[in-house]
């Protein structure tokens, strides 16, 4: 059976969500349906979405799935130029920003454990924070607490010393008042969940988030293993491609952090929309949209469909998830201005649903 993800309002979204989950395998078949016509069909599929990929030299792992069913799981282009390697279904990448949904399902997880509450005050958490009770722990979910990002000189600041300089610093603006889509939201997110969980974030989304969706790929970037993922990372300039620069993995604490692949981003949503990470409430809850945007828990809700984005160096990544149970997870490891994210993952959601022209 398979969960209805989106409807035409947010609580029919809601309701939808507590009657199934979306099952990603190939053993699947609809009633008067061959498994024959089925396998043609999905390799018609297949072959649409890989032509598509390689005529818009697109580089990276691409993960579609329709009505549980996979549509499409493999790697597009080299993972590392130089080498010669090749991306596959298995090869790893920074899933940047993505990071967040799962940082925002860690605080609903704690939140039904009654270990805190969103309405909470972060100052409750981390003394002396700035704007005394007034900025809660929504405000850092949805982007709205006026939080600045600090201004760090120290190589491998350590969370502890980054939330020391945010009580140290000004606000930008009154909680709620306005919409600034900023990293260090999520940071303070990670402090607090490792204070209130009492263990490692890292161990805490190990055990709660991967372990649970069977996330057997997925891990994480730290001052130790810093390139713990497969693919190297790429900017397009003009004709040339240009090496990534290392990443600063202690300033992507709680907010960008993590690597994966395309479908053990999926299987994140899978596990999500089951009801295995957190209930029907919590997830209407990630689902609204903040009072200044879009942008619900971790996550953008567009209505017809809501998704994740990632930006970080070489790397760009996107989840999307859509009202016809498409879901579609994009990892590329080249950066090229010429392509539009979002519009890629519009044009497989199109050949998922049978067009002969994406992308128009």
């Amino acid at each position: 059976m398979s969960i209805k993800v989106f409807s035409a309002s947010l609580m029919a979204i809601t309701l939808a969500i507590g009657t199934a989950g979306c099952q990603i395998q190939h053993s699947e078949i609809k009633q008067n349906v061959s498994a024959d016509s089925l396998k043609r069909d999905h390799s018609t599929v297949q072959s649409k979405i890989r032509d598509y990929l390689q005529a818009n030299h697109i580089n990276g792992s691409i993960a579609v799935i329709k009505n549980g069913n996979i549509l499409f799981n493999d790697g597009i282009g080299f993972a590392n130029f130089n080498k010669r390697s090749l991306n596959q279904a298995d090869t790893t990448f920074p899933i940047a920003s993505i990071t967040k949904s799962i940082m925002a399902v860690c605080i609903l997880q704690l939140e039904e454990k009654g270990t805190l509450s969103l309405d909470d005050p972060v100052s409750r958490y981390i003394p002396d924070f700035p704007n005394e009770k007034k900025i809660k722990l929504v405000h850092l979910l949805n982007h709205t607490s006026g939080v600045k990002a600090p201004f760090i000189l120290k190589q491998n600041p350590k969370p502890a010393e980054i939330m020391k300089k945010i009580t140290e610093d000004e606000i930008k603006f009154p909680a709620g008042t306005k919409w600034d889509y900023n990293d260090i939201n999520y940071t303070i997110l990670g402090f607090i969940v490792e204070k209130v969980a009492k263990m490692p974030l890292h161990d805490y989304i190990q055990q709660n988030i991967f372990d649970k969706a069977k996330m057997n790929h997925s891990g994480f970037m730290t001052i130790k293993n810093p390139v713990s993922y497969h693919s190297a990372g790429y900017i397009r300039s003009g004709n040339q491609l240009l090496p990534a620069k290392p990443l600063n993995v202690s300033l992507l604490f709680g907010c960008g952090d993590l690597y994966s692949t395309a479908m053990d981003v999926c299987l994140f949503d899978q596990a999500l929309m089951a009801g295995k990470l957190i209930s029907k409430q919590s997830i209407k809850k990630m689902l609204t949209p903040g009072p200044k945007s879009s942008y619900g828990l971790g996550v953008y809700n567009k209505g017809d469909h809501f998704y994740s984005r990632g930006v970080l160096s070489g790397w760009e990544s996107v989840h999307a998830c859509y009202q016809d149970q498409t879901v579609i997870a994009i990892l590329l490891n080249v950066r090229d201005r010429k392509i539009d994210i979002h519009k890629l993952a519009n044009a497989l959601h199109q050949i998922a649903a049978g067009s002969s022209n994406p992308g128009k």
